[in-house]
């Protein structure tokens, strides 16, 4: 993750300090105490010049000076790393971080809505139920349809503009894994919607029918199926947020295509079944 947090200017700032200062002379120092006298003495005869215009002899050339650490030196490299602490404090102030906040506060919500949608028409659901609860029905599925197209947004936001951004969830494969999930999920909820849509259209023009047994029982069974797939797709989301399963060898434009197939087909099987269901 070391590329992630060399993102921000500031880190990339303490980061080229720190590599400077690691690198200069100022930090290779020889302790005081290690000299002997016959390093003095040394020091002593290289600091008079000898005529040597073949520069010849080793001992003429100017005696290279170790630094010493003194105390400013030390001075900053306490600095250098006392500035870790508001650096770090500094990225939760980043130019992007109230946008991702907020995404990811809207996604979290629109789950949470999700399943209190489903929650109410798996309870509402039952044979032979009134105009009233029909309305009701409605009003909840087109709660779970907002829910829905806030969810997919977001999560849009999360997987292109923030978080580890398209070039990870690309090459994970837990990522499309979830997409066929949500596929899955949208898809099979198209019956409800259909049906509760083709049935509203039935009691505006005074055809309203009871709902049979059968009718009941296949809202309910799907209900029951998307709740499951509600608690299965955050865990699938967790083990992919941490890289689990990531790969570059599988191209990610066949697992996208494999995905979009999925929704594409179930889509179409739910919707055909809607419109043609009989008790």
């Amino acid at each position: 993750r070391i590329h992630l947090w060399l993102q921000y200017p500031s880190h990339m700032k303490v980061f080229k300090l720190a590599t400077l200062f690691l690198a200069s002379p100022a930090f290779s120092f020889v302790p005081q105490s290690a000299r002997t006298l016959t390093d003095v003495s040394l020091n002593a005869k290289r600091s008079i010049p000898e005529y040597d215009p073949f520069q010849l002899d080793d001992e003429s050339q100017p005696p290279v000076l170790e630094p010493k650490m003194d105390s400013e030196i030390k001075a900053l490299a306490l600095a250098a790393l006392a500035i870790g602490t508001p650096v770090s404090a500094s990225a939760a102030t980043a130019s992007n971080a109230i946008p991702s906040a907020l995404a990811a506060y809207g996604h979290y919500a629109s789950l949470l809505g999700i399943l209190a949608c489903v929650m109410i028409e798996r309870l509402t659901i039952k044979p032979g139920m009134s105009e009233k609860e029909e309305d009701f029905l409605a009003a909840a599925d087109i709660a779970f349809g907002v829910w829905g197209l806030l969810i997919t947004y977001t999560g849009y936001l999360r997987a292109t503009a923030y978080e580890k951004g398209f070039d990870f969830y690309a090459h994970e494969p837990l990522f499309w894994l979830k997409i066929c999930f949500l596929g899955i999920f949208g898809a099979s909820s198209f019956f409800n919607t259909a049906t509760i849509i083709k049935r509203s259209i039935a009691k505006r023009n005074g055809e309203f029918e009871p709902m049979s047994e059968a009718l009941a029982q296949r809202m309910i069974k799907i209900c029951n199926a998307e709740l499951v797939a509600i608690g299965i797709i955050p865990l699938t989301a967790t083990f992919m947020a941490r890289g689990v399963l990531y790969t570059e060898a599988i191209p990610w434009q066949a697992e996208a295509g494999l995905a979009g197939a999925v929704f594409v087909g179930l889509s179409y099987k739910y919707l055909k079944e809607a419109f043609t269901f009989e008790d």
